[in-house]
């Protein structure tokens, strides 16, 4: 995924997202068109699996999370902000994803799916509450590490570009776009040989949500760790999994 705000937009944005239940219907029609063109570069998982087309999705997602046009408006002589719903004014196009993509997995949640988090494994619902960061602060998240999204988007797209053919179509089929049959599913369509040894030292086939020690000598374990500098370690697993969701991105466009 690629920035698509300009400095202008990007600075419109937090602008209007700090005063978004007092907009007029010009700065509406502003923060609808802002939002939803940053958007069309944003491909979740989670998008292909409620049945609806991706337009109406981010109408949605726009009307009831961005405009919050289901909250209730505050009293124009009370100077109080209202209240957030936890989500921080984004300022660029992948903040932004990041919160479209959280609005999806509430969505799916409501309609009782579940959603494959590390390949091969499924999850329950309250597994997934573990996996997901409380505010999506992916910016923060990695700050910690002397990181910024753009470093680890970067970082992921060169990562993928390094790995041989069978490899990069592995990650990029059955991890970034989610491909029917899994890791199976893609080494039977693209007559890869000996796929699950090549997933394995890839690290395709570990949970992500429990990452042991040896992580580390796969090849998504070294670049985490050598490449991006964020330790193989319980304590950094929230770090990690900012970068994963990061790779799935990039993954799913590559």
């Amino acid at each position: 995924m690629r920035e698509t705000l300009t400095v202008d937009d990007s600075s419109a944005l937090v602008d209007l997202w700090r005063r978004r239940q007092r907009l007029s219907p010009a700065d509406m029609g502003r923060m609808y068109a802002i939002v939803s063109s940053a958007l069309q570069g944003c491909n979740p998982p989670e998008l292909h699996v409620l049945g609806e087309g991706r337009q109406e999705l981010i109408a949605q997602f726009i009307y009831v999370k961005v405009l919050r046009l289901d909250a209730k408006a505050p009293d124009a002589a009370d100077e109080t902000p209202a209240e957030d719903d936890g989500h921080s004014a984004p300022s660029s196009s992948f903040a932004l994803c990041a919160y479209f993509r959280r609005y999806l997995i509430d969505c799916t949640r409501s309609s009782a799916f579940r959603r494959k988090v590390s390949l091969g494994d499924q999850i329950a619902e309250n597994q997934l509450d573990e996996q997901q960061d409380p505010d999506d602060d992916i910016g923060n998240c990695l700050a910690e590490h002397g990181l910024t999204p753009e470093r680890v988007s970067q970082s992921a797209r060169s990562f993928i570009a390094t790995l041989a053919p069978p490899e990069r179509i592995l990650l990029c089929e059955s991890f970034g776009r989610e491909a029917a049959g899994g890791l199976s599913g893609v080494a039977s369509r693209h007559a890869i040989a000996s796929y699950h040894y090549r997933a394995g030292r890839l690290g395709l086939v570990h949970k992500r949500e429990g990452l042991v020690s040896d992580y580390a000598k796969t090849q998504l374990g070294q670049w985490i760790q050598q490449g991006l500098g964020i330790p193989i370690h319980p304590e950094n697993m929230r770090a990690i999994h900012s970068v994963f969701k990061i790779l799935g991105v990039e993954a799913s466009y590559a």
